[in-house]
């Protein structure tokens, strides 16, 4: 079916609201009544804004959000997480009753706001019928007859329990539509989690898990239930991710366990590798290497043939891991099959941040396994290679990097200059990026600092540094 055109009468409404002094909310009222929308689309069209401005006035206030996200909870039975909707209650002014999610529970006895008397609608050429539920229409066409009344227990109940069935109906399946804008979301968090803080990554990551857990406790066709497994295991996995750089191990694995359990419903091989090299991050960090070496082996052998960027990424993990515990030659062998399999993958593979695997990642894990081995030469250049391929959004890597490059300066004996690297990393790093991973790996770089050198001014004031991000750490 053709789009109906909304903007015509929305304009003559805004016109009769200007002309009667209408309030916000009973513009946006008017044009959900007359122009068959929801109330989340009629709060846009009364500002007379686009999908893209309306997504743009939302970043300026709250962050990042998608025209798709948008549109979707417009026209569509799904409903955004909690953070979304209270940013989009603060951007239209209003409450979430009135976005047409939720309902208002006050006294049906206080005094109501007095609804505007619209215009007869006139036709618009052309113009589309719409298929909105009949029962929806003529319930708020009711509203507007009795404005200003009282509305009785028995009307609020009858409205309650007409959305409830809609809701339910809707609900019942999900559309082809709906099922692709949760696909989309899964990938737009995992291209996220380099420049969100972390909280808030696991926050939005989690809420919208909590719905596609909804989701597959309904019946689903057994393609669109394959796909939503796939979706919960990749939000588990970017809970999972958030986790571990908030330093939260014991919980991270724990979602990383459900993500393994909703991955293996799937039965895609590339996923399930992903998850175990994103779970090998753990250890390595938090001091197993062994632990890390053998989780990273898993990987690569459930990987496989199978094209994908874990089959890179899995055995670069391990060179490092390996490294880490003084095996050399096994970790330069481990990282060479990393540059055949990175040879070998496709331009999506290497440009997706999110489930790829892209060469300023390689570049900084070669440079990572040669600062452990000893070979700085080698180290600096890739790692400096590194840096130039970040964007200086994307936080965390490049604090890791900067770590990596002061422990390449450690080695050579450039100890005053390793200490001002490490604290002026964790000097300028926002504070919300200053996580368990990053304080950490600074730790791990303070302790390699010579004994003799504690006194050093520079040194000292790393040390502190890192108590003072500590203390930022803990949950607050």
């Amino acid at each position: 079916m053709p789009r109906v055109n909304h903007k015509p009468a929305a304009n003559r409404l805004h016109q009769q609201a200007t002309t009667d002094g209408w309030s916000p909310w009973q513009l946006a009222s008017a044009i959900a009544a007359e122009c068959g929308t929801s109330l989340l689309h009629a709060h846009r069209l009364a500002r007379g804004w686009t999908l893209d401005a309306a997504v743009t006035a939302y970043a300026e206030i709250r962050g990042r959000l998608t025209v798709q996200q948008l549109s979707a909870w417009e026209n569509g039975p799904g409903r955004p997480g909690e953070l979304h909707l209270d940013g989009l209650c603060q951007l239209y002014r209003t409450r979430p009753d009135r976005l047409g999610f939720g309902a208002d529970y006050t006294n049906g006895t206080e005094p109501q706001p007095s609804a505007p008397k619209a215009s007869p609608r006139r036709p618009e050429p052309n113009s589309a019928k719409t298929t909105e539920d009949p029962e929806r229409r003529a319930i708020l066409r009711s509203l507007f007859a009795t404005a200003g009344i009282a509305l009785s227990g028995s009307v609020l109940d009858a409205l309650g329990e007409v959305r409830r069935s809609m809701a339910d109906t809707l609900g019942e399946s999900l559309s082809e539509t709906t099922m692709e804008q949760w696909e989309r979301s899964a990938g737009e968090y995992g291209h996220a989690y380099q420049m969100s803080p972390p909280n808030q990554l696991l926050a939005e990551s989690v809420l919208d898990f909590v719905e596609v857990q909804q989701l597959l406790g309904r019946r689903q066709p057994a393609d669109y239930r394959l796909r939503l497994c796939r979706v919960a295991a990749q939000l588990a996995g970017t809970a999972g991710i958030a986790l571990v750089a908030l330093g939260e191990q014991r919980e991270a694995r724990g979602w990383f366990r459900c993500a393994h359990l909703a991955a293996e419903e799937t039965g895609d091989r590339a996923l399930r590798a992903w998850l175990l090299t994103r779970e090998a991050v753990i250890p390595f960090y938090f001091g197993s290497p062994q632990a890390a070496a053998d989780l990273a082996e898993r990987a690569r052998l459930v990987a496989g043939s199978t094209a994908c960027a874990t089959a890179a990424w899995a055995p670069a993990l391990e060179a490092r891991s390996l490294a880490r515990l003084g095996r050399a030659d096994d970790a330069r062998e481990a990282m060479r099959i990393a540059e055949r399999a990175f040879a070998r993958l496709s331009s999506h593979d290497t440009g997706d941040t999110a489930y790829g695997y892209t060469e300023r990642q390689l570049r900084w894990h070669i440079g990572s396994m040669h600062t452990v081995l000893g070979d700085t030469r080698r180290a600096q250049a890739s790692l400096d290679e590194a840096m130039t391929m970040y964007a200086p959004v994307e936080h965390l890597d490049r604090a890791l990097i900067t770590f990596d490059q002061a422990a390449g300066l450690l080695k050579v004996g450039e100890v005053a200059t390793a200490a001002q690297v490490g604290l002026l990393t964790l000097e300028t790093l926002p504070a919300e990026h200053r996580t368990g991973i990053v304080v950490s790996r600074a730790r791990e770089v303070a302790a390699a600092i010579p004994a003799r050198a504690s006194r050093m001014p520079s040194v000292r004031d790393f040390r502190e540094a890192i108590v003072g991000s500590a203390v930022l750490a803990l949950p607050g």
